[in-house]
């Protein structure tokens, strides 16, 4: 297994083209939505999304973009979905989606039982090229000492 030790920055920028890839490809792999863009701000903040999308239902999409994604990609799309919900008035859905190559093994079972309604997007893996990501690769969390007592 190899862990993902970069940088934030370096992060970022791998992030960044994947998510860059994802939004170009967007006809072929999610033919049903259309891309508002992508460094989405939020007006008054200092918070951005990755990209936004509306579905052929009117639902708009915010995107969180990961390698892998733990804890803290949970947080950053429940905080970019109620600052777009605000945003809107509460007059259109917004739905939060989370896209990763992998993610922590909670995170599902998170978003069911507390009724989050955030997609998750397992990113094809031939995108792993565009972050020049070793296909044959595995990533954890820089934040892996993180546990959750079971108790």
């Amino acid at each position: 297994m190899v862990v993902a030790t970069t940088s934030g920055t370096q992060r970022f920028e791998h992030e960044t083209r994947i998510r860059n890839l994802y939004a170009n490809n967007l006809n072929h792999l999610r033919a049903n939505e259309i891309l508002i863009g992508t460094e989405q701000w939020y007006t008054g903040t200092r918070l951005r999304v990755d990209m936004r999308t509306v579905g052929e239902n009117g639902v708009l999409r915010e995107w969180e973009f990961k390698i892998f994604a733990d804890y803290d990609a949970l947080g950053q799309i429940i905080t970019y979905v109620a600052m777009s919900r605000l945003r809107e008035k509460f007059e259109r859905p917004v739905q939060g989606v989370i896209a990763a190559f992998s993610f922590h093994e909670e995170i599902p079972k998170a978003i069911e039982v507390m009724n989050l309604g955030i997609e998750l997007v397992t990113i094809p893996r031939w995108m792993r090229l565009a972050g020049k990501i070793p296909d044959d690769s595995e990533f954890t969390s820089t934040a892996s000492g993180i546990t959750i007592p079971s108790n």
